[in-house]
């Protein structure tokens, strides 16, 4: 058995809304005899909030699912705008090193980034303890921070270029989340292929639809509805499918459903009030546990993105949700690894990002032909179960971190 610690400043568990990866491999790692600490931030990442429970409070310990997890303090609030964020990201950074120096030696540490800081942190800590790392890396920041147009500043850019590589350099071995991200930590020219392994999301199995049981929505029972489940932020072109609703709303058999929150969720209910859309329903988040009753109730589950390169490596933990509960996807984005998964699988239709009259007939078709749509669903949960299955995947990680465990050197 080793001790492990993990470090990550989102952590979600089954009860609560977002990605559930970090909380599934520390699971597989604790069912795989390892002693497992794991030191997060305990602000709401969806919501920028402090629940009311660690409100005063800097660092908190608890146990949940067999895990020792340490909540620590970060600052809450935090937008679009570099200043708030790197806020956040250093003082997470700063109470994550607080709270692992009051832990002993562990024999690994995994980091996942983002966010950056405290990956950085994180590697330094195994350095100075001569401890094995490995480093997660599921987005390669600060290339998309700079293309989304969020970072510009010359000198905050070499600075976390400095950051990114020198967590590539101290790491024994690197977890990339996709084929992109894999190709680009690469690319780099700091760490040779050999020490990069590619584990994607995968289908949770743990949480599967029960379609007796699907959620109340405030929509006609016999609607046709168009789902979007997850973050309304920066990376999801919601703009797109209100701009899809208002060319459909002469058919009023088809609803388009968005449920979540993230910091572009207000100016989307506004838009939609000021566009007068009857067709448009807003939910808040739900729990990961509550997500296969409300999609249960979809026709069609919709994946948008903006027009950008960046989004050609895009293979969202959505997606994989939608798979499970066989839902048909619609996939607004650009040419590559989320499109390329589609037509695999035969699970649903891609049409070019930021496209509404695209998106619009696409999700009429879908409306129009539902035989057709429930066999592409059907067909997508057969596909995601053979290639991507959670358990299977974190089996991986959990092999991979036995492997750095038992060979130290």
């Amino acid at each position: 058995m080793a001790r492990v610690l993990y470090v990550s400043q989102y952590f979600v568990s089954g009860d609560q809304p977002g990605g559930v990866r970090h909380w599934q491999h520390c699971r597989a790692l604790a069912r795989a005899g390892h002693d497992v600490t794991v030191v997060t931030s305990y602000v709401q990442h969806k919501e920028r909030t402090v629940p009311e429970e660690y409100r005063g409070r800097r660092i908190v310990h608890s146990t949940e699912d067999g895990l020792e997890v340490v909540r620590t303090y970060s600052t809450p609030g935090y937008g679009r705008d570099l200043r708030s964020r790197l806020s956040n990201y250093g003082t997470f950074a700063l109470w994550s090193l607080i709270a692992e120096l009051q832990l002993p030696r562990q024999d690994v540490v995994i980091a996942s980034s983002p966010s950056l800081p405290a990956a950085a942190v994180a590697a330094g800590m195994a350095r100075a303890r001569r401890t094995r790392f490995l480093l997660e890396v599921r987005d390669l920041w600060p290339d998309s921070a700079v293309e989304m147009g969020l970072v510009s500043n010359p000198r905050v850019i070499a600075a976390a270029r400095r950051m990114e590589h020198y967590c590539y350099r101290r790491a024994d071995h690197i977890v990339a989340l996709t084929e992109g991200i894999r190709s680009g930590i690469v690319g780099s020219g700091v760490v040779p292929a050999n020490r990069v392994t590619l584990i994607t999301n995968g289908v949770d199995l743990d949480v599967v639809p029960d379609p007796s049981t699907p959620a109340v929505l405030p929509v006609p029972d016999d609607a046709f509805i168009a789902m979007f489940v997850g973050a309304h932020g920066t990376y999801s072109s919601l703009e797109t499918v209100l701009g899809a609703a208002d060319l459909l709303r002469d058919h009023p058999g088809i609803r388009v459903v968005l449920v979540g929150g993230g910091d572009r969720k207000p100016a989307l209910v506004q838009m939609a009030r000021d566009l007068n859309l009857p067709n448009v329903t807003f939910i808040d988040p739900v729990p990961k546990r509550q997500v296969p009753a409300y999609l249960a109730r979809a026709g069609l589950c919709l994946l948008p993105y903006q027009d950008r390169a960046l989004f050609a490596g895009a293979l969202p933990n959505k997606v994989f949700d939608y798979l499970a509960a066989s839902r048909p996807v619609l996939a607004a984005a650009p040419t590559g690894e989320l499109t390329r998964l589609v037509d695999a699988a035969r699970c649903g239709w891609s049409v070019p990002p930021e496209d509404p009259v695209a998106m619009a007939a696409a999700i009429r078709r879908a409306a129009e032909t539902p035989d057709d749509a429930r066999a592409r669903g059907e067909a997508g949960r057969s596909y995601a179960l053979r290639n991507y299955d959670r358990r299977v995947l974190a089996g991986r990680f959990a092999a991979l971190v036995d492997q750095m465990a038992t060979h130290p050197g």
